[in-house]
């Protein structure tokens, strides 16, 4: 098994490539994250120094990830900008990194033919927190930043 992990050097990803790799040390894992303010490459160092991950510095926003989810059979999509007040302040990443960069994604797993897509997401998509105290997936969307409002617009298109 050969799994691309998007935003794997940052606090959910990472975790994620050390269980994995823990879980199933056969599977080849290559690691895809931009390492902004969110990711940290020493979060992978065991598994790097060990050469039990591939790491690439990259932009999901860019045409070259075709290159890297070829013979994959499954791509983790954990990249995303995040913080609820640096969306307020200014959007513009947020809308280019989790709604263009994950449309991105999408293309280059269908042009490449890897069979599954596994999309992260936030609880934030369904708004604040109503008194039962939990949501679902049939929970309607209520986004109510623009970090949400992007995260929500990924999880459409991940779902059309």
């Amino acid at each position: 098994m050969k799994l691309l992990v998007t935003g794997g050097a940052g606090f959910i990803g990472s975790n994620f490539v050390h269980h994995m790799l823990a879980k199933h040390p056969e599977w080849k894992l290559v690691v895809l994250d931009k390492l902004t303010y969110a990711g940290n490459l020493k979060n992978l160092e065991p598994e790097l120094s060990q050469g039990r991950c591939d790491f690439v510095q990259m932009d999901i926003c860019d045409r070259g990830v075709l290159d890297q989810v070829q013979g994959c059979d499954a791509a983790i999509h954990f990249a995303a900008e995040s913080h609820v007040d640096r969306s307020i302040e200014d959007a513009s990443a947020f809308v280019r990194t989790n709604v263009d960069g994950t449309h991105n994604m999408l293309e280059a797993c269908r042009k490449a033919g890897v069979p599954r897509f596994v999309h992260v997401s936030t609880d934030e998509v369904y708004g604040s927190l109503g008194e039962t105290g939990q949501f679902s997936e049939d929970t309607p969307l209520r986004p109510n930043s623009p970090y949400s409002a992007t995260k929500a617009a990924s999880d459409l298109l991940v779902l059309a």
